[in-house]
């Protein structure tokens, strides 16, 4: 049964089309538009992570790559397509521009362009908009700017540049943390000390709240830069088999499906919560939800996993019958 519940959960979990956002101390921010920037508006999400231009009207623009050549064309029907030739293509599969691109990606060559989207917006990894190494700035101070650099492009023919600053945040709030770790030994101690529906109706508590912040962060961010399935996928788990077992447990005859069904809640609202760990430490969680909460549910939800899982797995080792006189 374990096994195919984890089964089920990674067979689902999409690839994503590129490297996702994720915690970050950094912040990026367009500064300045030189050029006529009213058809289009553009904004850089997750973060430090993504640039995303969406088309106001009826006008054609082309993001040109790191060195010069067409990258991105948006027309004025809406359609946004991708030059399969450009360098950046491929250098933009991943945060870091860790991609060879392949020997027909030639700056010097006609684009070939693959429609992407019909919607007169998208996003992407731009690496002029973000430090390109994971360690930081030698010295860097919280608000020291990092870096700054211009994303060129050109509007119905005429030449734009969008530039671009980075920044160090300030290292998160330490509280939540501490709040987690006081909710996380109280739920532990409820469910030592409780009975198996005790263990069941956290683990649901935490799954809601775990299902909640993970659809959260999935809807914040577009679709095309990948964020993880997981997110929603591992807390919904969670959340069905907590359900299920308080449903059960009035009608079975042994223990062992509801000690099982404990355990797969436990483990999969750990294996959420240690998904998202670095975002205890980073200043920059890349969703909507307020990060102060983000924090606290990943933290405590981390701990009364712990507890459930631990309740479901000791359960196991001792089945017993249930008496329903």
């Amino acid at each position: 049964m374990f096994a195919i519940a984890l089964a089920l959960v990674l067979a689902t979990e999409a690839p994503a089309s590129a490297d996702a956002a994720g915690p970050t101390d950094y912040k990026s921010e367009i500064i300045s538009v030189t050029g006529d920037p009213s058809s289009f508006d553009i904004r850089i999400i997750g973060g430090d992570a993504f640039v995303e231009l969406t088309l106001r009207g009826a006008n054609e623009i082309t993001i040109l790559g790191y060195q010069g050549e067409p990258y991105l064309r948006f027309d004025a029907s809406g359609a946004v397509w991708e030059n399969q030739r450009s360098p950046a293509k491929w250098l933009n599969e991943d945060r870091y521009g860790s991609n060879d691109p392949p020997t027909y990606a030639n700056a010097e060559e006609p684009p070939v362009w693959d429609q992407i989207a019909n919607n007169g917006r998208w996003a992407w990894h731009d690496h002029r908009t973000h430090w390109m190494n994971e360690v930081r700035p030698p010295g860097a101070e919280p608000g020291d700017q990092i870096l700054e650099a211009v994303i060129p492009a050109v509007v119905d023919g005429a030449r734009v540049e969008v530039a671009v600053a980075s920044y160090l945040l300030d290292p998160p709030a330490r509280w939540p943390i501490a709040l987690a770790a006081v909710v996380g030994v109280c739920g532990i101690l409820a469910i030592v000390r409780g009975t198996r529906v005790a263990a069941m109706a956290l683990g649901l508590t935490s799954a809601l709240l775990a299902a909640a912040l993970g659809a959260w962060a999935v809807v914040s961010v577009p679709a095309e830069t990948g964020p993880s399935p997981l997110l929603w996928q591992l807390p919904a788990l969670a959340v069905v088999s907590a359900l299920t077992a308080l449903v059960l447990r009035g009608r079975l005859q042994t223990t062992v499906y509801l000690d099982g069904l404990i355990l797969i809640s436990g483990a999969a609202i750990a294996a959420w919560s240690w998904q998202r760990r670095a975002a205890l430490t980073s200043a920059f969680i890349p969703s909507g939800a307020p990060a102060e909460l983000d924090r606290l549910a990943i933290a405590a939800g981390l701990l009364v996993a712990c507890g459930v899982a631990a309740r479901g797995a000791l359960g196991l080792a001792r089945p017993a019958r249930i008496n329903h006189d």
